[in-house]
């Protein structure tokens, strides 16, 4: 990972004194940043375009409409960086797809390798569920090693603000953002909230009772420690540069417990977008 820019960052963000502590908070993550305007080969990462799938996929559909979800990207993990904490498997492929409103753990689609893949190209007169992500402007995705650190508004955020006695908690999430400014989303590092740390209602709809979601008399009774055990599997943002816009320029997060990644199980992820 690239210590040496952080440190010039965590300077140039008048956060020098409290190198040390941050440092320690880095979490290894994925940066996805555009590459090249174009779909390349079979295979290779990319947002937009059509999906590479093998004959064993299907092109998913909303459950309810039996309309086609709206391709976003694909991760070939062969392409990732090497780097020791890597949990993911050293092949496979990883799809996200898009829904409007509901959030389902079928938007995002593991393959492990073992078949050809081809485009899946639909028939012309194919009905998705949305048309807010049918202009993507297709890219080839850049995946690059980045040490990612506590992000707003979660609990490891503001914990890490309280041990370094910050009087401005701006200028850490300030630094949050300059990491992030020449990507699109990341794969793995720190969760990302809005309000509140979303690792907790992922503990709430997957491991409680998701009915419980917006009440919040029964969520204080909760040991939300138990949330920690969810980490942040994918982020991707919105981009005005691919077209491509999650609510009100918010972004679609997708979460994963802790014991469901060692095992390489991908069918029971929280997905989430987050927007103002």
């Amino acid at each position: 990972m690239n210590f040496e820019q952080l440190t010039t960052l965590i300077d140039q963000h008048g956060l020098s004194k409290h190198q040390d502590a941050i440092l320690a908070s880095v979490r290894p993550a994925i940066s996805l940043s555009l590459g090249e305007a174009e779909p390349g080969q079979n295979g290779q990462s990319r947002i937009g375009g059509v999906p590479d799938l093998p004959l064993s996929i299907l092109w998913p559909k909303d459950p309810l409409m039996n309309r086609y979800l709206c391709f976003i990207l694909q991760i070939n993990l062969a392409q990732l960086p090497t780097f020791p904490a890597n949990p993911f498997p050293q092949q496979g492929m990883l799809y996200l797809f898009a829904d409007e409103n509901e959030n389902y753990a079928e938007q995002l689609v593991f393959y492990d390798g073992s078949e050809p893949l081809q485009p899946a190209y639909l028939p012309e007169d194919a009905q998705f569920i949305t048309n807010w992500y049918e202009n993507l402007v297709t890219h080839r995705l850049k995946l690059d090693l980045l040490p990612d650190i506590p992000r707003w508004a979660t609990n490891d955020f503001y914990e890490l603000c309280d041990r370094l006695k910050l009087d401005n908690e701006l200028k850490l999430n300030d630094l949050g953002r300059t990491l992030s400014q020449n990507s699109i989303g990341k794969l793995l590092g720190h969760v990302s909230g809005i309000g509140h740390d979303p690792r907790e209602d992922a503990y709430l709809v997957k491991e409680v009772n998701p009915k419980w979601l917006y009440n919040y008399e029964q969520r204080r009774t909760l040991d939300m420690t138990r949330a920690q055990s969810w980490h942040n599997l994918l982020e991707v943002e919105s981009s005005t540069s691919v077209d491509l816009m999650f609510g009100d320029a918010g972004y679609l997060q997708i979460l994963i417990h802790r014991e469901d990644l060692k095992q390489h199980d991908f069918s029971k992820v929280y997905v989430n977008l987050e927007s103002s």
